[in-house]
């Protein structure tokens, strides 16, 4: 139990009480007003977005119910915010990767995906995981299970230069471009 300012929201009740602990959910808060649930909170369209969650004014009595997390994301390597996020039913991989802010410049379209095999599925196999590659523009049709590590690869970098020396007013490296003949060179070269 924990008083709070009377004008307290949803996120400065939670702020007064410490906060969420890294095991309870930050998608399915419960608002419960008079022993039924007043409101289902996601606050991830606040903590990503900076939407306000309906901004509903805690009253007298109210009980805030921050349930354990039911999913367990990892969303690795060339993606804005790397990290480990929450999902929902109903959720694809793309979803995730979004949450992670997107892809940066320099990311890859394939994307590797590790995911644990249900209990149910397992039937006395030897590894308990199991590995995909997906393409990132069709990363909306895989839905998301708990567990998984999704893994956004980088580019290979590329050099695409040109390098001119010998009798031209300014020898040296140039960005190759598709087409590129002998003739630009020169002229980016300063000419002979």
């Amino acid at each position: 139990v924990y008083p709070v300012h009377p004008f307290s929201t949803v996120i400065t009740g939670l702020i007064q009480a410490g906060g969420v602990d890294t095991t309870g959910s930050l998608r399915n808060i419960q608002i419960k007003r008079n022993s039924k649930i007043f409101a289902i909170i996601d606050l991830y369209d606040y903590l990503l977005k900076g939407n306000l969650p309906g901004n509903i004014q805690l009253r007298d009595q109210d009980i805030i119910v921050v349930p354990v997390r039911q999913s367990t994301i990892t969303v690795d390597s060339a993606v804005v915010r790397p990290g480990i996020y929450e999902s929902k039913i109903g959720e694809s991989i793309r979803d995730l990767i979004d949450y992670s802010g997107g892809l940066r410049p320099n990311a890859s379209t394939t994307i590797g995906l590790k995911r644990i095999v249900p209990l149910n599925d397992r039937n006395g196999k030897q590894t308990n995981t199991e590995n995909y590659y997906i393409d990132y523009f069709n990363s909306q049709l895989t839905p998301i299970q708990n567990g998984d590590i999704i893994t956004v690869k980088n580019i290979i970098e590329t050099l695409n230069q040109v390098e001119i020396i010998g009798q031209v007013k300014t020898p040296g490296i140039f960005h190759y471009y598709q087409g590129m003949k002998i003739k630009d060179l020169i002229e980016l070269g300063g000419g002979f």
